[in-house]
């Protein structure tokens, strides 16, 4: 871990053992670990997928021939090594990865582009293999047809000034995370991103406090929207631990993966295939082979990620019951429609959320006014957020320049005057609204369509006009409030008089009831 350290902390090394405060951590899975036969006494680290079946790591081990050494350690100059994974989580077949990527000098940390056609590595300079700065840079190259690596380049945001490594891509190409002591770094060293588009690079991001602290942070490695990194920030359990968080920043404070991943030494590049929950890490703890070994894991368990629920209730505020077929949507900060639901006689409804992140709910229901509700969640695991949500019934509207209730149709019994018991419900609302409205009279109107007898028509109605009322007043509304009259078809909302032919849906639009307001 030394030559890492050194390297990555810029020619002023730091004692990669001190005792950092321990404190309690989350547990965020259980694993099995083991250290690797292919580890030697010299460094063996830095682990990077390529493909589904084999890694690329970086080694510090003699080479047949070369007895060149790094003055700061005594041991040989880092270069690239690629074997296959064995199922049993063992690296074997391993060999030199390309001498065309090898240098003379530091060759460590690599990210293959999806398709296999690209590299990114970190090297102290790969122009004409000469030493010329002391800073480390990223190049990239690409494959030629024959397999050879060619077309190497120093990425456009290196610097003589300060170091850019540990290059790692997102799964489809488009972001290069890195690390890199550049101005604007918050700590010693910060992960940065840059969007790569047809081949260029845009500007240039730190990924900010919610991942970088005023320590150092290094050794990124990109899983979906999860980012695993390591620190050596306050509260870890030895020198370097590896942590874990989500790359919107809606989990607070990074989770530390725990024992047995992380160590009292220095615990470092992290990657996973989640297919299969196994991976791979480096760390220079007690019991190891040599300075820094290689060590795969099987992941037992998952890494719970920052989850919320919601459970609210719909009530209607007049009433403060309960609200049947009200709909809820949940909706994102980008006005996106997630879920949906309808409620129950309960009125209630249920969703998952995400930690710190802003939501609106909106309730709808036919003849109620439309409600939305935000919400921003907390940084708080688990936590079950509750809501009461209060709609208001639409109470009136106009209709040809005349203030009505908004009530749904009274039915009838057919050719008849009895009252429908599923109308109990809308004059129970009507007598709810004369009771807010004491002051308030009104006219109830019953009118046919022009089907059958236009003396039939008008008598029918004023019968149920009648029944109407009299079902009101015996409920406590006083008779001088409420006048009733029949109407027939002498005021259809359509043109589907005697003798036009018309649609049912048509001849049913002029069969209905009105509450007029006279005064309010």
């Amino acid at each position: 871990m030394r030559v890492l350290l050194f390297i990555y902390t810029f020619l002023f090394f730091l004692n990669s053992n001190a005792q950092i405060a321990r404190a309690d951590s989350i547990k965020a899975a259980e694993y099995s670990i083991k250290n690797l036969e292919i580890n030697t006494k010299y460094q063996d680290f830095g682990t990077t997928y390529m493909g589904k079946d084999k890694i690329v790591f970086s080694s510090s081990r003699k080479k047949p021939g070369i007895n060149k050494v790094w003055k700061e350690n005594d041991q040989p100059f880092l270069d690239l090594y690629i074997g296959d994974v064995h199922e049993d989580g063992e690296i074997v077949n391993v060999e030199t990865f390309s001498t065309d990527v090898n240098s003379k000098f530091h060759d460590a940390f690599v990210a293959f582009s999806p398709d296999l056609k690209e590299v990114y590595f970190t090297s102290n300079s790969y122009i004409k293999r000469k030493l010329r700065s002391r800073y480390l840079k990223i190049f990239k190259a690409t494959v030629a047809e024959n397999g050879e690596w060619k077309h190497f380049v120093s990425l456009p945001f290196n610097d003589h000034s300060y170091d850019t490594g540990h290059p790692v891509l997102n799964e489809d190409g488009t972001k290069l995370y890195f690390v890199s002591n550049m101005p604007g770094t918050l700590g010693d060293t910060d992960i940065f991103v840059v969007d790569i588009k047809d081949g260029h690079y845009g500007k240039v991001e730190n990924l900010g406090s919610a991942i970088n602290s005023p320590s150092k942070e290094f050794s990124p490695y990109i899983d979906g929207d999860v980012i695993y990194f390591s620190s050596n920030r306050k509260g870890g359990l030895g020198g370097y631990d590896i942590y874990m968080t989500k790359l919107d920043g809606s989990i607070p404070e990074p989770i530390n993966l725990g024992e047995p991943i992380n160590s009292k030494g220095d615990d470092f590049s992290f990657v996973i295939d989640n297919a299969k929950l196994k991976g791979f890490f480096s760390s220079n703890r007690a019991g190891g082979v040599g300075d820094d070994d290689i060590y795969a894991f099987e992941q037992k368990t998952t890494i719970p990620i920052c989850d919320q629920t919601i459970t609210g209730v719909v009530k209607d505020r007049v009433t403060g019951l309960p609200v049947l077929n009200a709909f809820v949507a949940l909706i994102d900060n980008e006005d996106v429609q997630l879920r949906k639901e309808e409620t129950l006689a309960d009125g209630e409804f249920y969703f998952s959320l995400d930690c710190g992140t802003d939501y609106t709910i909106e309730v709808t229901k036919k003849d109620f006014f439309p409600v939305k509700t935000e919400l921003l969640t907390s940084h708080v695991n688990g936590y079950k957020n509750e809501l009461i949500i209060w709609i208001d019934e639409i109470e009136f509207f106009e209709r040809n320049g005349r203030e009505l209730l908004n009530v749904e149709n009274i039915s009838f019994e057919l050719n008849k005057a009895d009252i429908k018991e599923e109308s109990k419900e809308a004059l129970d609302k009507v007598i709810r609204l004369m009771n807010k409205y004491p002051d308030m009279i009104i006219e109830f109107g019953a009118h046919t369509d022009s089907r059958g007898g236009d003396d039939y028509n008008l008598d029918l109605t004023e019968k149920r006009a009648v029944a109407t009322v009299d079902y009101l007043t015996s409920r406590g509304i006083n008779a001088s409030r409420i006048t009733g009259k029949g109407y027939g078809e002498t005021q259809l909302l359509n043109n589907c008089a005697n003798g036009v032919k018309c649609t049912e849906l048509e001849h049913n639009k002029n069969k209905r009831t009105e509450f007029v307001v006279i005064k309010r």
